[in-house]
């Protein structure tokens, strides 16, 4: 697919080689000059408030075999189609770059999904070549952890969403997705990362897009060697790492699945339980209990390098 002469932005997201008509917030671009034809275009356009004939639903989305409408009102219209093209269409008087986080999240997961990826709710960071993941709901620290983890000379792989993929032969690998971490002030001043700060993630919310490390240094991908799944410290459960029986393993997967219904409505391609149980044939999935507090941030980083040197 050629990119449409109106398309001047290139990135690499997930994987794939991106055109837009429009910037991306805190996206690491690619040179329009030696980026690849573009796998996916995203462009401004008219989108219809309903597929002719949905095969699934969910909260305000419909989809079928080839597209996927996310329809929000008094926010706008998102259109995914083909695993190849995503059409934005803002609600009258929103400000195009107050939705854009729209964009690159549930309808650029859409367009993963329609060519097959296998996509975790998580953050991602390099250490020493490898890549680890953590997952989890929101709120649960995923990217807090990963800017502490940046700050102690780790590298940001992926903020939010994991794309994985898993070589026909070989181990599974994680994508870097360009971005930068989405961070509130609290966290921000207390990794100490004030100078990254960029925009607001949308108008009316105190979240910010923040620059860690030098970007342009990722990997474009970096072979998984562990997932952890996050979880708060207790009396019950005290601050440690253990390692999940092989079931409940899969299942955490299958709980983590970003936007899982929407992977449901595409599991013939990507078929998510497989997809978990090939996973697990390389990679081992730990549960993660730490504590909250910011003040002992430190702590779960320190906890997790010593594992890290551990699992050579």
């Amino acid at each position: 697919m050629s990119a449409r002469p109106s398309s001047p932005y290139r990135y690499r997201l997930s994987g794939l080689s991106v055109a837009s008509e429009f910037a991306l917030p805190m996206r690491l671009a690619d040179d329009p000059a030696k980026a690849a034809p573009p796998d996916v275009t995203i462009h401004l356009g008219e989108v219809a408030e309903s597929l002719a004939t949905p095969a699934h639903r969910g909260a305000n989305w419909t989809a079928d075999d080839r597209s996927f409408l996310l329809n929000l009102p008094q926010i706008g219209r998102f259109l995914a189609e083909d695993g190849r093209k995503i059409t934005v269409c803002p609600a009258p008087e929103t400000p195009l770059d107050d939705i854009l986080v729209f964009v690159t999240g549930t309808a650029f997961a859409a367009i993963l999904y329609q060519r097959g990826a296998m996509l975790l709710h998580g953050s991602a960071v390099v250490r020493e070549g490898r890549a680890f993941v953590f997952c989890g709901a929101s709120g649960a620290g995923k990217s807090t952890l990963a800017g502490a983890l940046v700050r102690d000379g780790a590298t940001l792989l992926a903020d939010d969403v994991c794309a994985i993929e898993q070589p026909p032969h070989g181990g599974p690998l994680v994508h870097a997705d360009g971005r930068a971490l989405r961070l509130y002030p609290d966290s921000i001043a207390t990794i100490g990362l004030g100078d990254g700060v960029g925009a607001r993630v949308r108008r009316r919310i105190e979240k910010f897009h923040v620059r860690v490390g030098d970007a342009s240094d990722a990997p474009v991908a970096a072979p998984l060697a562990a997932i952890y799944m996050l979880a708060h410290a207790n009396a019950a459960a005290p601050a440690g790492i253990t390692p999940f029986p092989l079931l409940d393993a899969a299942q955490a997967l299958l709980h983590q699945t970003y936007r899982r219904r929407l992977a449901l409505a595409y599991s013939d391609r990507a078929q998510p339980a497989r997809r978990a149980a090939a996973l697990l044939g390389h990679v081992p999935v730990f549960r993660l209990h730490r504590a909250f507090e910011f003040g002992r941030l430190d702590e779960g980083v320190a906890m997790l390098n010593a594992h890290w040197a551990g699992l050579r």
